[in-house]
């Protein structure tokens, strides 16, 4: 038998030996912390080789300094060389202002079924591979020698709103919208009838994508003589415009479209056209003078009453801006009682002389310059320092709804959203006011929400017609221009982020501003601001560099100043730095919350570098890094959950001068233990060892009493 005090010694044993060799492993493993914490290494800064983090790429960041793109294309017929010295001074102050301009004459490279398909496609080229803004054409469509598309669009034959085209054929539609919309090749079914709806193209389809991608005007010129006088009227708008209050008025006449034979009469009165722009828009931004004819409708005060001479008498006094809303033919500005309110020969020797306006004329035709060389457009654009700096109007027939008293659809919908633009967008270059208005109008609630509203004719044709003659790029002046303040007048380093408001000397910010950059040894860089002036831009590396700037925008006298960039020795700075969790465990994913500054060329990156020693001979890191656009000074990176160990790490920061700093001259030491299930598997491991344990002892002291036993009973068995 086996005696009880054998069998305690033996369970107590077996319990200690595996629990004591568990508090071996938990307390006297040097390679694990039971505190669990992360904490601070007391030490001096590590010698580590920087050497390994990503270099800053200084030729990606002064290769736009060096290679600026094209910004602008001023595009004359072939064969015309008189064209191209025309327009050479308006090239050469393109580029002087920071708009980087080409003059191209030649499409012969450029696939093209006709010669306007060959343009197009120039356009294009240009505008996938460069930065194309902007588009002259410099050439009258009559003489086809810069062609306009015609497109199929039956409105007139099919809506029957008029026996037949005031000007032109009545299925084919001239428009310039073609060199400004480049999706699509705009004949998907190939039959040669552009620009169809779903309804007449062989696969339903939309031949138009309705998207305009670039800014485009033309100068309607026969010959070099008259297109110098077009690109000598934008200069002197431009560069030394004849100052006075004229630049702070606008000029609207609203006419009558339609009596409608009802008791009372409800007329169609423009005004109401009129009067929304004024008190939505002009009245914020501009005095005005208000022409008005109506039926029913009495516009507010101040109005004077618009009659055969008080347009023309008014217009010659000088506007900076005019709206004529009513009826119209390329002849006439008219209302629907054929009065004669302004006419092509009143076009031909205007009287506001160097006081040229931007004229929108929301009527039919009164720029058809594809059918002749005497509608009012044409004549008002090409007179010399005189007439229109930029002419809007329709090449063809245009539509209108009657009771349209919110002005939303066709004809007012366009011209009111024009003047949004122009005036509460500060959008006042006159190609982005109008291609932008066409935007908001395809986009506009009426659109949206009638369906397949492209697939209507006269739809179609409001986008189409309308038309700019003019220079796209030309600011327009809502008041007297002065210059600009100089933005530059404290410390700037090289590779410095550059951010400030561009303000007139009234300290009133300039909406779209450009800041135009360059230096002698070829630097040639333009930044624009947003709407509320605010400009950014980063240098390029290069301490001592002086650079010469030229500053213009709406309602700015071109203004030049200078300015040297100094050296950057300074090194980063950091503020807080916070790691979480606390006792991160291998289920965390640890976050590194860094806040670091750069006061003088700014912060380019903070680096986390990561170790499992603390000499940090080999690393692995991690970047948080500004773009050339960004100045952030938080950063957070998160490491994805660490296995159990040891763990160095160090922030390091790097300015954009390629000095760094290491945060505190420290290294952070993380311990990671070993997950609580590798405890349970040890013990059990333990466990199960020491039960095997007790059962061999068991085992061998039943052994030695059974054999014991049996020699007992083997000798009882044989006497």
């Amino acid at each position: 038998m086996i005696s009880k005090k054998k069998i305690f010694l033996v369970i107590i044993i077996s319990i200690i030996f595996p629990f004591s060799s568990i508090y071996y492993y938990i307390f006297n493993n040097n390679n694990l912390d039971v505190s669990n914490e992360i904490y601070v290494i007391a030490d001096d800064t590590p010698d580590v080789d920087l050497s390994e983090l990503r270099q800053i790429d200084y030729n990606y960041l002064n290769y736009d300094w060096y290679n600026p793109k094209i910004e602008m294309l001023i595009i004359v017929p072939p064969n015309k060389p008189g064209f191209v010295k025309a327009v050479e001074p308006l090239a050469e102050w393109k580029n002087e202002k920071g708009v980087k301009t080409i003059i191209l004459n030649d499409t012969t490279r450029f696939y093209g079924r006709d010669k306007a398909e060959k343009i197009r496609n120039m356009i294009k080229y240009y505008y996938e591979r460069e930065n194309i803004r902007w588009v002259l054409l410099c050439g009258d469509a009559q003489d086809d020698l810069i062609p306009i598309r015609k497109v199929y669009n039956p409105d007139v034959y099919r809506w029957g709103g008029a026996p037949n085209e005031i000007d032109g054929d009545d299925f084919y539609k001239a428009t310039d919208y073609y060199y400004a919309s480049l999706e699509g090749d705009w004949d998907s079914d190939g039959d040669g009838n552009w620009g169809e709806a779903p309804q007449d193209n062989a696969y339903g389809e939309d031949e138009i994508f309705w998207t305009s991608n670039v800014y485009v005007g033309r100068f309607p010129a026969n010959d070099a003589n008259e297109l110098k006088a077009m690109v000598n009227k934008t200069l002197k708008y431009e560069k030394n415009p004849e100052i006075g209050g004229w630049m702070h008025q606008m000029l609207l006449a609203g006419a009558v479209s339609d009596t409608k034979a009802e008791d009372p009469p409800d007329g169609e009165d423009e005004s109401r056209l009129t009067t929304y722009i004024i008190q939505d828009y002009t009245i914020l931004e501009m005095n005005y003078t208000h022409l008005h004819d109506s039926v029913t409708f009495v516009p507010p005060e101040p109005n004077y009453d618009l009659n055969e001479t008080s347009f023309k008498d008014r217009f010659n006094e000088g506007y900076s801006t005019v709206i004529f809303a009513g009826h119209g033919s390329d002849t006439i500005f008219s209302d629907t009682y054929n009065t004669n309110f302004y006419d092509n020969g009143d076009a031909i020797t205007p009287s506001n002389i160097n006081k040229t306006s931007l004229i929108y004329a929301d009527a039919c035709s009164t720029s058809a310059f594809d059918i002749n060389n005497i509608s009012i457009g044409e004549r008002l654009i090409k007179a010399q320092n005189a007439g229109a700096i930029g002419y809007i109007g329709g090449l063809r027939t245009n539509w209108y709804f009657t009771d349209d008293f919110n002005c939303d659809k066709l004809n007012r919908g366009n011209a009111k959203l024009f003047w949004k633009e122009f005036f509460q967008e500060k959008k006042f270059q006159q190609g982005i006011a109008l291609y932008d208005s066409k935007t908001s109008y395809i986009n506009s609630y009426y659109i949206q929400n009638k369906p397949d509203a492209f697939s209507y004719d006269y739809e179609r044709k409001q986008i189409l017609t309308y038309s700019l003659l003019g220079d796209p790029d030309v600011d327009i002046y809502t008041n007297i221009p002065v210059n600009a303040s100089n933005p530059f007048t404290g410390n700037i380093y090289e590779t410095q982020l550059v951010s400030t408001v561009i303000r007139n000397k009234n300290s009133e910010p300039v909406p779209y501003a450009r800041v135009h950059l360059r230096t002698k040894d070829g630097k040639y860089h333009t930044a624009y601001a947003d709407k509320n002036g605010f400009v950014t831009f980063r240098l390029p590396a290069q301490a001592g560099e002086n650079y010469n700037v030229t500053i213009t925008g709406h309602n700015l006298i071109p203004s030049y100043f200078n300015f040297t960039t100094l050296q950057d020795i300074s090194s980063p700075e950091f503020g807080d730095e916070k790691h979480s969790p606390k006792n991160p465990t291998v289920s965390d994913n640890i976050c590194f919350d860094v806040e670091a500054f750069d006061f003088q060329s700014g912060l380019e990156s903070v680096f986390l570098l990561q170790t499992e020693n603390d000499d940090f001979d080999e690393y692995e890191y991690y970047e948080m890094l500004n773009r050339f656009q960004d100045d952030d000074n938080m950063f957070t990176h998160k490491l994805t959950k660490l296995k159990p160990g040891e763990y160095f790490f160090l922030i390091v920061g790097r300015d954009w001068a390629n000095n760094y700093q290491i945060l505190d001259d420290e290294s952070i030491k993380i311990t990671i233990d070993p997950p609580m299930m590798d405890y349970i598997l040890i013990i059990a491991s333990v466990m199960v060892l020491g039960v095997a344990g007790i059962s061999v002892i068991i085992f061998f002291i039943g052994f030695k009493d059974y054999k014991h036993i049996f020699s007992k009973l083997k000798r009882v068995s044989n006497p």
